[in-house]
């Protein structure tokens, strides 16, 4: 009975020792009866921390479940690299109809050579591939009549697509050469009779052949000239760039109508990420990835339905650069 009653006071005079106490007056989990670690940590110190270990290194956050959304690129390095925007506008939206061209030479850019005067070619200054200028010497010829030499020169612009002759050869009534000019070519495009009544001079015409594009209006509406019921459409291409040859197939979209819409942007400012059309919304360096749902389309712009207001800044140019930055931020996101 005593010694359960000296048990007792020992419990009551040392109450610490009882509950796991240390001698430094630390609890059996190192925390001391200010709420410190043994390490002199709070434990407001402890959530702080753990919290800045939820983000990863992008300073995403790791539980976001809608995934990254958006990007932040220095304003020097956007221009650097081509990100150009535009704002969201209202505008017209074109009805096209789709059709097919060829491409030819314009009638008066091509010329065929031939002498004055009968006689053999003492000279040839140019050969085939050459680029020549109107007036530029191409031949010199011997007359069989007066035995009196004399030069052959260039009749236009172009380059010398046929040699038909060679040095010593008698030039009798042949073609010599010929030249072409590729500067100006005309489409040539086929309009059947379904779509015959849409069709109209002056009508502008989007091109689209060897990755390039070109757009035109409509010079002439020429009918066909063998059995076939359809109408020829023609389109002046402007061909200094050299993007186009004689013979090429091209496809063409001709613009019959026009829908007026409230908000549009650009075809190429549109992405599709997780199976969803976005666009990019610029924020002073940011870029936030914004779902859209699109209505009417043309070569150029496409109708937005909803997910954008009037006057926001939006990527217009390289706009791929920017998904492909997102997406892979929510690759190291996931991991």
């Amino acid at each position: 009975m005593k010694n359960i009653t000296l048990l007792l006071c020992l419990i009551l005079a040392f109450p610490y020792a009882a509950w796991g106490s240390d001698e430094h007056g630390h609890d059996e989990h190192g925390h001391d009866e200010h709420g410190h670690d043994e390490h002199g940590h709070d434990e407001h110190e402890h959530d702080v921390h753990e919290k800045q270990q939820s983000k990863d290194e992008h300073g995403h956050d790791e539980h976001d479940d809608e995934g990254v959304r958006h990007v932040e690129i220095d304003a020097d390095i956007a221009q650097r690299i081509g990100i150009n925007t535009a704002e969201v506008t209202s505008g017209t939206i074109e009805k096209t109809i789709r059709a097919f061209a060829k491409v030819n030479l314009a009638p008066n850019n091509s010329a065929n050579i031939s002498a004055r005067f009968s006689g053999v070619i003492k000279e040839l200054y140019v050969t085939l591939g050459d680029t020549v200028t109107k007036g530029f010497n191409v031949a010199k010829v011997e007359s069989n009549d007066s035995l009196q030499s004399y030069t052959i020169k260039a009749p236009i612009d172009g380059v010398i697509q046929a040699q038909y002759v060679n040095i010593g050869e008698n030039t009798s009534d042949k073609t010599l050469m010929l030249i072409v000019n590729r500067d100006v070519l005309w489409a040539e495009l086929n309009i059947f009779p379904m779509n015959r009544n849409k069709v109209k001079v002056g009508q502008w015409v989007t091109l689209h052949g060897n990755n390039q594009s070109y757009r035109g209006k409509i010079s002439h509406l020429l009918p066909s000239t063998d059995a076939h019921a359809v109408t020829h459409a023609r389109v002046k291409i402007n061909n200094q760039q050299g993007q186009f040859m004689p013979g090429d197939m091209l496809s063409a979209n001709i613009a019959v109508d026009e829908i007026q819409v409230p908000l549009m942007v650009v075809k190429e400012a549109i992405q599709d990420i997780d199976n969803q059309q976005v666009v990019f919304i610029k924020q002073g360096e940011r870029y936030e990835l914004r779902p859209i749902t699109l209505g009417h389309s043309d070569d150029r712009y496409t109708q937005v339905i909803s997910g954008l207001a009037l006057g926001e800044q939006y990527v217009a140019e390289n706009s791929y650069l920017i998904k492909a930055d997102i997406e892979k931020s929510a690759a190291a996101h996931h991991h």
